[in-house]
C-alpha cells in the first residue's frame, strides 16, 4: 500500500553468491534510481546460506546458481551464464597461450575458492572432465582473496569472466580462455514462492527485465549486452 501511496520504500534484503557480486551493481543502482525511497541490504552469502536465508524467508532475492538442487519451492530467472578464463602470469607456462586445456591449467601453481564454495566445485568439475585435478596451494573464501595473491606473479587462478568487470586483469597477468563446454552455469535471480509475493523482489525483477514467472526462461535484456558479459 504504501508503494502505491507514494512509491516503494523499506528494504530489499538481496543475498548473493560472492561470484556473482560483480554482477550485483547492475541490478541494485537501477532498483535505488528506479525507488529512492527504498534501500539495499546486500549480503555476500554461501549458496547454503541462500538456500537457508530464502527458506526461512529472511532474503526477499538472491543471486545464485540455479541448477543447485538444493533450492526448492522457488521462482528462478536467468540473468547470464558463467565462463571460465584462466589469469596466468605473461612470463609464464601459458603466458603465450591463445587458449588453454583445463589440464594443463592444473598443473600450475594456483590459488582459488575453497572447496565449501559452489564455484570451487563447478571449477574441479571441469577439471575433473579434462582427467584432471587441481591442487591449489592457497584457497580463499572471497574473490579479493584470490586477487591479493595475484600481483606477485607467482600465482594463477581460474576464475569467473565477470569478475574481470569489477577486479580488471593485474599489472602483468593476462586472459586466456580455457577450453570447456559450450554452456557454463547459469547465474540468475532467485526468489521465494511468497504469497502474497514480496514487494521489494518483484520491483527488482521489474529491474532485470521480467515482467512475471512467463518470462523466466528468458535472460534479462538489458544484462546480456553488458561488455563484460561477453568477455572471454
Amino acid at each position: 500500500m504504501s508503494a502505491l501511496r507514494g512509491g516503494l520504500t523499506g528494504t530489499l534484503r538481496l543475498g548473493i553468491v560472492p561470484t556473482a557480486l560483480p554482477a550485483a551493481s547492475l541490478l541494485t543502482t537501477p532498483f535505488c534510481e528506479r525507488h529512492p525511497g527504498a534501500r539495499v541490504g546486500l549480503e555476500s552469502l554461501s549458496s547454503a546460506e541462500i538456500t537457508q536465508g530464502l527458506a526461512e524467508f529472511e532474503l526477499d532475492a538472491t543471486m545464485t546458481y540455479l541448477d543447485d538442487e538444493e533450492l526448492r519451492h522457488v521462482r528462478r530467472f536467468p540473468l547470464y551464464e558463467e565462463r571460465y578464463v584462466l589469469l596466468t602470469p605473461v612470463a609464464g607456462p601459458l603466458g603465450a597461450a591463445t587458449t588453454a586445456r583445463w589440464a594443463h591449467a592444473a598443473v600450475l601453481p594456483l590459488c582459488l575458492l575453497s572447496p565449501r564454495m559452489r564455484n570451487r566445485r563447478i571449477i574441479d568439475e571441469c577439471f575433473a572432465a579434462d582427467g584432471a585435478k587441481a591442487t591449489p596451494a592457497i584457497e580463499s573464501d572471497s574473490v579479493a582473496g584470490l586477487y591479493a595473491h595475484l600481483p606477485s606473479g607467482r600465482w594463477s587462478s581460474v576464475i569467473s569472466h565477470a569478475w574481470l568487470h569489477m577486479f580488471g586483469v593485474p599489472e602483468g597477468m593476462r586472459v586466456v580462455p580455457l577450453e570447456g563446454p559450450a554452456h557454463g552455469p547459469r547465474v540468475g535471480l532467485v526468489m521465494a514462492r511468497d504469497d502474497p509475493p514480496s514487494v521489494p523482489a518483484e520491483a527488482l525483477l521489474t529491474v532485470a527485465g521480467g515482467a512475471g514467472e512467463g518470462r523466466a526462461g528468458r535472460a534479462a535484456p538489458h544484462l546480456s549486452g553488458r561488455a563484460w558479459l561477453r568477455a572471454s
